[in-house]
């Protein structure tokens, strides 16, 4: 069942856009597909549900945007560990206690994020629209301010990328969802 704007994401769904940090976000020209890992900010209103994006303008995605505003975005909880020393314990480190009391912390949160998360990869459609300042100053300005408060951990960053004037502020309004758990469940909404 495809879903339009004025129909309910599930609560998982939005616990996972409200949650999590990051997005790839795919955009298409001439049927060449681009796909970028987005700092986003996600916002309900009204049964309309909004990411908001900021991206320089001499970027393929922009420009995608521009001619073909039909975007997807990937969005997921599932944990991945990197095979690294840390994770392995194959450190060399003088005091051995502090390893195993680090590797034994460490096993403790990934199994509780484990048995925490739902594992679920979640798609959604959506249609992309540039938010032009001068032609709605207080539009770009709600949503310039909410996207700079929601980025406060990363704030340097991301105030360069909200704020730079050569960039540009991006709503992109959620028209269908489809979530996939690791047990090849699919539900559209």
């Amino acid at each position: 069942m495809s879903t339009n704007t004025t129909e309910k994401l599930p609560q998982s769904v939005l616990n996972l856009l409200t949650s999590s940090r990051f997005i790839h976000l795919a955009t298409c020209l001439n049927n060449k597909p681009h796909v970028s890992l987005m700092n986003y900010t996600f916002f309900h209103q009204d049964n309309t549900n909004i990411i908001i994006i900021s991206t320089p303008k001499k970027t393929t995605k922009y420009d995608n945007i521009i001619s073909n505003p039909n975007v997807s975005i990937l969005i997921h909880d599932w944990i991945s560990v990197k095979n690294t020393p840390e994770s392995t314990n194959e450190t060399n480190n003088d005091n051995d206690n502090n390893d195993n009391r680090r590797n034994s912390l460490y096993e403790l949160l990934a199994n509780f994020n484990k048995n925490e998360l739902s594992r679920v990869s979640v798609m959604l459609d959506g249609q992309a629209k540039v938010i032009d300042k001068s032609k709605d100053k207080s539009k770009f300005d709600f949503y310039k301010s909410l996207h700079l408060n929601n980025c406060k951990i990363d704030q340097l960053q991301a105030k360069n990328y909200i704020e730079n004037d050569d960039n540009a502020l991006i709503l992109i309004e959620i028209k269908s969802c489809k979530v996939t758990d690791t047990d090849n469940n699919v539900e559209e909404y």
